[in-house]
């Protein structure tokens, strides 16, 4: 009896690129069969047999593509996708892993990076922004204020478009933010006045609007960001107001009087002796004729001018007529206002507000009445009785409202 003959075992070639081969079988009993092989499946060699070549054809074809892609389960789907296309999302699936779904990412994309209609840089967004709030009739130091939280803000992202802000660079820039020392971290405060500010602007930049080609962004990147309450940025601030002794205000009216011919007295007379707030007064200036009336010794605030939007009167006390008549004819801004008010502020280390806290602390201590004081500041008598009854005596009351022009004329 002769020897069975050596089975010989079908390989892939060695310049092949996989090494799944088809081997055609006939069996003992003379069925055609295909055999496919060349893979392993824990560690050992595996095989199948297909009647029709077709079909040995396709799962050679998948066992191909699962030993390009290492291993990874695949299934046989038809698909309108490009081989490039293929690919790419497969590289983006194995780039996301479990933790993501692909559906996940492109929302994310399309909503923090998707380009509107019409690009639009952020300096360029704030001015038509300005624009509108002005038209609205939003008070000018309001204004200046947004204005002065969206400049700092262009400056720290480099002016990119509005559709590319994020919110890290939101979280950056507040976070970035520093006290008046320039290393402490900024006051709570500090950080709402400039979330609420960059909300409003980037709430506006989503509204629909023809005429200025809105929205120029589909996304808010300050949603999300942290907020603190009022009660949070209560208890951070000092409960006693700021106010200056009778002494300081005398040593302050002393040098304005000599500084720049007192250029810069009858604001700040306004601003201790009638309890003004800056942006009131700054917004009266121009109609100062017809607000300030010496002969009934009274101020009237408008309405639209108020941070109450009540009008209110101002009774001018003696002292404040004095200073009055000594700047006769002198405007309540001069030239280059803002940069000489910074200037007195630095010198004298006024705190905000200090002027206007130090005129209600010492009409309540001289004539000790908390709804008068309410009444002239503006301010609930609540307010007046929490932060300034007996902060002073009634001396240094007396003593405040008795500082006069008797020098520098």
């Amino acid at each position: 009896m002769g020897r069975r003959p050596k089975r010989r075992r079908t390989v892939a070639q060695k310049d092949a690129a996989s090494s799944i081969t088809i081997k055609p079988h006939v069996d003992s009993k003379g069925y055609a069969s295909y055999l496919v092989q060349g893979w392993k499946e824990d560690g050992k060699w595996r095989r199948k047999q297909f009647k029709d070549r077709a079909d040995a054809e396709r799962f050679a074809a998948l066992k191909r593509v699962e030993q390009e892609n290492e291993g990874r389960a695949q299934s046989m789907v038809l698909s309108a996708l490009t081989q490039e296309q293929h690919e790419e999302a497969l590289r983006a699936f194995d780039r996301l892993g479990d933790i993501y779904s692909m559906t996940d990412a492109v929302e994310f994309f399309l909503k923090h990076h998707r380009s509107p209609d019409y690009e639009i840089r952020f300096n360029e967004a704030v001015q038509n922004y300005i624009e509108e709030k002005k038209l609205d009739g939003l008070r000018p130091r309001t204004i200046h204020g947004i204005g002065w939280t969206l400049d700092l803000f262009g400056r720290h992202t480099d002016n990119p478009f509005v559709h590319e802000v994020s919110k890290r660079q939101v979280e950056s820039f507040l976070k970035g933010l520093r006290a008046r020392n320039g290393r402490d971290p900024a006051a709570k405060r500090s950080w709402e006045i400039h979330r609420v500010a960059l909300n409003g602007f980037f709430k506006w930049c989503t509204e629909p609007d023809v005429a200025m080609h809105r929205p120029y962004t589909f996304n808010n990147p300050v949603d999300g960001i942290r907020k603190f309450t009022a009660r949070q940025v209560r208890e951070e601030q000092s409960d006693v107001p700021v106010t200056s002794s009778p002494e300081k205000v005398e040593r302050i009216f002393k040098v304005l009087s000599k500084w720049r011919g007192g250029v810069m007295v009858r604001y700040y007379a306004l601003l201790y002796f009638a309890g003004l707030r800056p942006g009131e007064l700054e917004a009266m200036a121009d109609q100062e004729g017809k607000l300030i009336n010496l002969k009934t010794k009274t101020i009237v605030v408008p309405a639209k001018v108020s941070k109450t939007r009540y009008e209110r009167k101002v009774t001018i006390p003696e002292n404040l007529v004095e200073w009055l008549k000594w700047t006769k004819g002198m405007p309540i801004l001069p030239k280059g206002f803002d940069r000489m008010a910074k200037m007195v502020r630095k010198h004298f280390e006024l705190a905000h507000d200090e002027a206007r806290h130090s005129y209600i602390s010492y009409h309540v201590a001289l004539h000790r009445s908390i709804g008068d004081a309410a009444l002239q500041a503006g301010n609930s008598e609540a307010i007046v009785r929490m932060h300034y009854l007996n902060l002073h005596p009634v001396e240094e009351g007396e003593s405040f409202f008795k500082v006069l022009p008797a020098f520098g004329s």
